[in-house]
């Protein structure tokens, strides 16, 4: 079984391959944990034109939430890099914070912080704005509100 936080590579010396999975695997499977945070998760995409399914960048958020107050967060930003890009570090930094638009804010500051474009690529860095990671986290806040009592 390969975890997917290694499932993805970088390029390195063999650009041609995509994964870590060997020639003779197959996915059979996809085992993902319950866990709370799954009441509360989001996924924006911005496309180049509303016809392209495909998107130039995208936020996929789950929240683990207390009320107001983040337990857990884990945000994955796509067509940013070669894989997934996650700041493990900035995503503990939200523990025990309350959600507000200014924790959101500083939250994206450092997720996109290492970030660094190259020629070609560099635009998408100011699509992921603070605000489709705001908007992220309001429509994964916004599902709690929704959901009936339990």
């Amino acid at each position: 079984m390969l975890p997917f936080a290694e499932f993805h590579r970088l390029p390195d010396d063999t650009p041609h391959l995509d994964t870590n999975m060997r020639e003779d695997e197959l996915i059979t499977a996809v085992e993902l944990p319950k866990r709370d945070f799954a009441e509360h998760h989001a996924y924006v995409k911005v496309r180049d034109r509303a016809s392209y399914a495909f998107a130039l960048v995208s936020v996929a958020l789950a929240l683990e939430l207390d009320g107001d107050m983040i337990v857990d967060v884990h945000c994955a930003l796509g067509g940013m890099a070669h894989k997934p890009w996650r700041n493990a570090d900035a995503e503990v930094s939200l523990r025990g914070k309350p959600l507000t638009v200014d924790t959101v804010r500083d939250f994206a500051t450092d997720v996109l912080r290492e970030a660094r474009g190259r020629r070609g690529n560099a635009f998408k860095i100011e699509l992921l704005t603070a605000r489709a990671i705001e908007r992220a986290f309001a429509m994964a806040a916004q599902r709690s509100l929704e959901e009936p009592a339990r």
